[in-house]
């Protein structure tokens, strides 16, 4: 994964995301923010088409014990029809298309 940070906010995950390191780098960005009490992020995803489960789980934690808003911009139609299946969209904002 190539992590692009566009401000304090908004972040550009390109690339696959399905190794631990990613889960790793994440995890520590979102504990930073979540210890300063931002609460909310927005991520672009162009080309991924698969997340791991560890980024999906702790994210699910954040959303649900933390109230952490997320906004996520999906371009691959593969991921973003997961996203719905797995019921996703109920604990984040998901939207089909690309934030560039």
């Amino acid at each position: 994964m190539k992590l692009q940070k566009i401000d304090e906010n908004t972040f550009n995950l390109r690339g696959k995301l399905k190794e631990m390191s990613d889960y790793s780098e994440l995890k520590s960005i979102l504990e930073k923010k979540r210890k300063k009490g931002e609460v909310e992020v927005i991520f672009n995803i162009p080309n991924a088409k698969e997340i791991n489960f560890y980024i999906l789980g702790y994210w699910l934690k954040l959303a649900q014990k933390n109230n952490f808003k997320f906004r996520i911009y999906i371009e691959n139609s593969y991921l973003y029809n997961n996203f719905l299946k797995l019921g996703l969209h109920n604990f984040f904002e998901v939207i089909n298309g690309n934030l560039e």
